[in-house]
């Protein structure tokens, strides 16, 4: 009995193990197939991505080493580049001395525009969005109201910005002169802010330093002022969404113990809406970066008075298809997403370690 007994447990044993292996076959099998299935529905979107993506890029990549007009004319190699960093980013100028070429001018241009939307659109939209959700009553049409700006048309919405800000029939200067101000020039003022602060006080601006490092004209501002407003909806729905993952039973302890509101801002919302505030600073310097929309339309794709709204975007615009210079325009596009590249790594280098994820 004993050698049966032992026999029959071997070959229960066996048929175990035989069950188990076509067990893990059949899975092996289902999880290729739904491998295949996966790739079979991503494939649509990611041959998009690579059609309108990836292929752009690596052909303008490939653009900037060549002398390009409407048609490729002859390889060229760095010459391109050497271009960008030895006559357009920062020149010598006989008689006044080294001053920032066409590009670092469209650069510096291009940081002020992010310092003055960026932050003011982040805090803005996070107060707005703050006082929503705690909202009672209306809060739905005041949603809905906020948002309105971001799904309308820019060019449609800078065009009526333009018009508020024309210096004749503008509303912006009506305004301006019923409460005793001097009208202003707007969109054709070609005076940095600080050196009309210097004028106004007095002073004059230092002829050694190019007036461009004098901050944004006031055409620049008004250009600010308009993306902030154009931004705000987007920001102010991912501020909401955010603050919806913030357990609410965490505010309530914090009341008990006395807690005021802006104790639970400062101590529990801040630090729980990390994640949301980091990604949307991303998006925000890659969008400030980027922009192009209200910068052709306040200009007129032109970037004056004097240059002094030519962001880095217009001036691949226009030296792309304004003087056909192809792979120049290419070369510049690719020094822009060196920009962004290295400012995204640098957010995520050191901004991660101070977001803190919910669990």
């Amino acid at each position: 009995m004993s050698t049966e007994t032992a026999l029959m447990g071997k070959k229960s044993e066996k048929a175990l193990i035989a069950r188990e292996k076509t067990a893990m076959k059949s899975l092996s099998r289902r999880k290729r197939r739904e491998g295949w299935i996966g790739l079979a529905y991503a494939l649509p979107a990611l041959a998009l991505l690579i059609l309108f993506r990836y292929w752009p890029l690596l052909f303008g990549f490939w653009m900037s080493f060549w002398k390009w007009g409407y048609v490729p004319e002859r390889f060229v190699g760095l010459d391109n580049y050497t271009r960008i960093f030895t006559e357009e980013l920062w020149v010598n100028v006989p008689g006044t001395g080294w001053q920032p070429g066409d590009i670092g001018q469209s650069l510096l241009i291009t940081i002020y525009y992010a310092i003055g939307t960026i932050p003011a659109t982040l805090f803005i939209s996070f107060s707005i969005a703050y006082v929503l959700f705690y909202l009672s009553k209306g809060k739905t049409v005041l949603r809905i109201i906020f948002f309105l700006p971001y799904i309308t048309s820019h060019v449609a919405a800078a065009i009526v910005f333009k018009w508020i800000f024309h210096p004749n029939v503008g509303l912006a200067n009506g305004i301006l002169e019923g409460i005793g101000l001097t009208r202003q020039q707007w969109l054709t003022d070609p005076d940095p802010i600080l050196v009309k602060i210097m004028t106004a006080l007095g002073g004059s601006w230092p002829g050694w330093v190019p007036t461009v490092f004098g901050g944004p004209t006031l055409a620049l501002c008004v250009i600010i002022i308009f993306s902030i407003w154009n931004s705000l909806g987007f920001q102010i729905v991912v501020f909401l969404v955010g603050l919806s993952q913030i357990p609410n039973d965490l505010n309530e302890a914090a009341r008990m113990d006395g807690a005021g509101t802006w104790t639970i801002i400062r101590r529990i919302t801040l630090p729980l809406l990390s994640p949301t505030w980091f990604m949307l600073l991303i998006i925000s310097v890659i969008g400030a970066f980027e922009s192009f929309n209200a910068f052709y339309v306040f200009s007129g794709g032109e970037g004056g008075p004097l240059g002094s709204t030519m962001s880095l975007p217009l001036y691949i615009f226009r030296s792309f298809y304004v003087f056909g210079q192809v792979g120049y325009a290419s070369a510049v596009s690719m020094l822009l997403f060196v920009i962004l590249l290295a400012l995204t790594w640098l957010q995520i280098r050191f901004g991660e370690k101070k977001v803190h994820y919910l669990h």
